[in-house]
């Protein structure tokens, strides 16, 4: 019998509705693979007692016996990124200066979350604020890859994908600006899949000027359990039916004819496992890159930085500003020397890019590209400085090609692809048009196996 810390979550939900597992085995064995994994690994923070946990557990089973059962997540242990709220959690943002905070209420998704019967048993590690896609800050530490303690988690959902990678979490939740939900997933060979920006419900204020370049999703090991999850955190049923793949078109973006600076072989390690897509009936072809692809990066980090102005109140704070990280710093000052006709431009050039997709999903069903520039890097070292001869100018240049979903406001999702070692664990990103989020899943779920090997 599979041990059920490595269960998948729609088989676990089956087996606790059914009886065969109760709530107090299940947190058990979640409990025991934390006290044995996490010290190595630093994923999962401000857990619950363990007591606590197990006596919540136990009112989970008593609610089973009254025929009580929440809904497909009953009895469930999960941890919520600590960049949203959880109702009596310290919600810390990856900072010292919100070392304090405990959240008050939850999250519009995590209420649903726990509306389906989740047992929330603590928060998994970010970056500072979330920025960057290495997961480690000046409150928590760093968080190390479940496959290979040495390299990184990824970032900014990194303590998420760690805590799934190493079976220490049946699902977790995440966010995604510039690869957060996408880049995790890839070094860590699990599912991450970014909504359509505001089909997971946000709470104002990581939206404020409601730019939508922030998306909140699921994460699973599997297609199956991220959609489940996806139908929790949006609210709503979706259709999860097999499709035909025979005729679906899939724009393959390469690493853009060179633009995207890439490790060597990454990128023919995407195409081998395309060419398994092509012989299932899948139709690959090579596509040039969308105009405008080259404008993305000014058009972006003037878009980001102005979204993250809204922070400026707490950089103005001098004893709050000397807890602050050096990449917040940064981004915060650049956001200062930012002039409305800067933001007008940037605008504009988005505007003109979602256009620019739109020609390009009238030839193709998907478009593709490589989920990351580099495989894993050395944890201690952290993020690459170069990729192969090209210099990165700032700390997150290597996470470019993150931006064509994140500014198109796309659906995307990372598929893991079949790799040698842990240091080779990556995936390939496919976006669909946006608001075609089912569409993706369905296409994604009978995409997964083949790329994996296993079909």
């Amino acid at each position: 019998m599979t041990a059920i810390h490595h269960m998948s979550a729609t088989a676990l939900s089956e087996a606790i509705a059914s009886g065969s597992i109760s709530c107090v085995e299940t947190m058990q064995a979640f409990l025991t693979q934390i006290e044995a994994t996490n010290p190595a690994v630093n994923a999962l923070i401000n857990l619950d007692p363990p007591e606590h946990c197990l006596a919540l557990a136990a009112k989970a089973d008593e609610a089973l016996r009254a025929g009580q059962r929440k809904g497909w997540l009953h009895g469930m242990p999960i941890a919520i990124k600590d960049l949203a709220g959880a109702a009596d959690f310290q919600t810390t943002f990856g900072s010292r200066i919100f070392e304090s905070f405990i959240a008050t209420e939850d999250d519009p998704h995590v209420a649903r979350i726990r509306a389906a019967g989740a047992i929330i048993i603590g928060k998994t590690n970010v970056p500072e604020w979330g920025l960057g896609g290495h997961t480690q800050n000046s409150l928590h530490g760093l968080t190390r890859n479940a496959l290979d303690h040495r390299l990184t988690a990824g970032g900014s959902s990194g303590g998420a994908a760690t805590a799934l990678a190493s079976h220490m979490l049946p699902l977790a939740d995440g966010s995604d600006m510039m690869g957060s939900l996408r880049t995790p997933a890839a070094f860590q060979s699990i599912v991450g899949f970014r909504p359509t920006p505001g089909r997971v419900p946000a709470p104002a204020e990581l939206d404020p000027f409601e730019l939508k370049l922030v998306s909140l999703g699921p994460m699973a090991r599997n297609v199956a359990d991220t959609s489940a999850l996806f139908e929790t955190m949006c609210g709503s049923q979706i259709d999860r039916s097999s499709i035909d793949t025979h005729g679906i078109r899939i724009g393959w973006l390469g690493n853009a004819e060179g633009y995207w600076p890439t490790t060597s072989g990454l990128v023919n390690h995407c195409e081998r496992a395309l060419k398994g897509l092509s012989r299932a009936g899948f139709t690959v072809e090579h596509s040039a890159p969308p105009p405008l692809l080259r404008d993305l990066w000014q058009c972006w980090i003037t878009l980001r930085q102005h979204a993250l102005s809204s922070a400026r109140p707490i950089y103005d704070n001098p004893e709050h500003r000397q807890l602050m990280g050096p990449q917040w710093q940064w981004e915060l000052k650049q956001g200062m020397g930012l002039t409305a006709w800067d933001i007008t431009g940037a605008k504009s050039i988005r505007h003109d890019w979602i256009e620019s997709l739109q020609a390009s999903f009238t030839q193709y069903d998907v478009i593709a590209a490589p989920s990351c520039q580099v495989y894993p890097f050395n944890a201690e070292n952290g993020p690459p400085k170069r990729i192969e001869s090209a210099a990165m100018d700032t700390y997150h240049r290597w996470l470019e090609v993150s931006l064509p979903a994140s500014l198109g406001s796309l659906p995307v999702i990372n598929l893991p692809l079949a790799a040698p070692s842990a240091g080779q664990a990556t995936g390939i990103q496919f976006m669909a048009p946006a608001g075609k989020d089912e569409t993706l899943l369905q296409f994604a779920a009978a995409a997964e196996p083949i790329l994996l090997g296993e079909a």
